[in-house]
């Protein structure tokens, strides 16, 4: 029987199936619907369960590494994408538009690289952190001014070593990222989470995030990941903590964040 772990597969059984009676829906909104279904807030929450799982159910198998090599890239000029994370992303730049058409067309993997001055309109390696993300592409719109709408997951860090803008369309060379062993830190984690309560609420701010399914969290990391987006900080401070390999340690600052 499938449980929460099985989403993707659903989501795209209940696309077919939708398809036989005449009506289509995208890939994204499938996954809305089954997050739902499954009694998730929405498909950021239900991938997080699905990666904790990963990470500390036996049954499951690790993520597979990313395979060191060149990629289709896209520049960040003001946002830091987290793992587990969906985004929708904007394209405006040529080289970046072809670069998500090449992606497409090899496998939907592309890697997101955040600049550190948004200013630059003709990036090279050196204007970007050498921590970025491996992000597989759900949909891409076309936009009626000629640029595109993208929506994106965030799957893992990676690292790049080079980026290039030669030719029609960005491309970086990068190599996987290994991560410190998840650690057990249960009173961290509580306090972590109750720290988030009170600042999005004393901010006024509507979290997508339901609280029985945060609370089930037992990876540090990854719960680093889930609230970190939420915290309004610097971009320098975002790639701070996106480049904190150390789960623990990287909870430990959004703790701090969330106090200050």
């Amino acid at each position: 029987m499938r449980d929460f772990r099985d989403a993707k597969a659903m989501a795209q059984t209940l696309r077919h199936s939708l398809v036989q009676k005449s009506l289509t829906i995208s890939h994204s909104e499938s996954l809305e619907l089954v997050s739902k279904m499954l009694g998730a807030a929405d498909w950021n929450t239900l991938s997080a369960l699905i990666q904790a799982g990963r990470r500390e159910g036996a049954a499951l198998p690790a993520a597979a590494p990313v395979v060191p090599g060149r990629y289709p890239a896209i520049p960040l000029r003001d946002f830091v994408p987290f793992p587990t994370g969906v985004y929708p992303l904007f394209a405006g730049r040529p080289r970046t538009m072809r670069a998500l058409e090449h992606a497409f067309e090899q496998g939907r993997e592309v890697v997101v690289a955040i600049q550190r001055d948004a200013a630059i309109d003709e990036p090279t390696t050196e204007d970007f952190y050498e921590v970025g993300v491996m992000a597989r592409l759900l949909h891409l719109l076309p936009l009626p001014d000629g640029t595109s709408k993208v929506l994106a997951e965030a799957e893992r860090r990676v690292t790049i070593h080079r980026f290039l803008s030669e030719g029609d369309a960005y491309q970086a060379d990068i190599g996987d990222i290994t991560e410190a062993q998840v650690a057990d830190a249960p009173e961290l984690i509580r306090r972590a989470l109750e720290r988030f309560k009170v600042y999005i609420e004393a901010r006024g701010i509507k979290s997508p995030w339901t609280w029985p399914s945060l609370h089930q969290l037992r990876d540090p990391g990854l719960l680093a990941d889930v609230i970190g987006p939420h915290i309004a900080v610097s971009l320098a401070d975002r790639q701070m903590l996106l480049a904190t390999l150390d789960p623990v340690a990287r909870l430990e600052k959004v703790e701090s964040m969330l106090a200050a």
